[in-house]
């Protein structure tokens, strides 16, 4: 009787488990599935670049992500965010967003016929240009339009994750 009794039980559990519905563990992404014109996005880019302000003392590497959205009838780019952390230096939840506009355009010192992004004034300079290898790696791009090169640990590069 005693051991009935467990196997019901135990069934009655097990099947409360199936039928709850999984929940999902990953957190809402930080940026909208489209911008405040409804251009969804055309691509997520991340990385994590060295850290080299000298007046951010402890700070190791910028986590950097770009969020590029286009127009959904001529799959043009319009407009982008951009959120970088400083790590050991953000206060807790310290990620800087700006946005603004995006333009296309050809050509770095390298290769003159290279699709190139730039930013707008709104994302600091450093941040303003980036060359397009293929459709899943960013790299950035100084003044000169000539990739910027990284440290040992981290690289000026970004790579698509949506």
């Amino acid at each position: 009787m005693i051991a009935r009794v467990v196997r019901v039980l135990l069934l009655l559990t097990l099947s409360g488990c199936m039928s709850q519905q999984r929940q999902s563990t990953l957190p809402e992404p930080w940026y909208p599935s489209a911008n405040e014109n409804g251009d969804p996005i055309f691509a997520v880019f991340e990385g994590r670049i060295p850290c080299t302000d000298a007046k951010l003392i402890g700070c190791d590497k910028i986590k950097v992500a770009l969020v590029l959205y286009q127009n959904s009838q001529s799959k043009t780019p319009t407009t982008f965010k951009l959120a970088r952390v400083y790590v050991a230096t953000s206060p807790e939840g310290g990620r800087l967003v700006v946005d603004g506009t995006l333009t296309v355009t050809h050509g770095t010192k390298l290769d003159p016929n290279a699709t190139v992004y730039l930013l707008d004034a709104s994302a600091p300079r450093e941040f303003q240009a980036y060359w397009s290898i293929g459709q899943d790696i960013l790299f950035i791009l100084d003044g000169d339009l000539n990739p910027r090169v990284g440290t040992a640990g981290w690289s000026y590069v970004l790579n698509r994750t949506h």
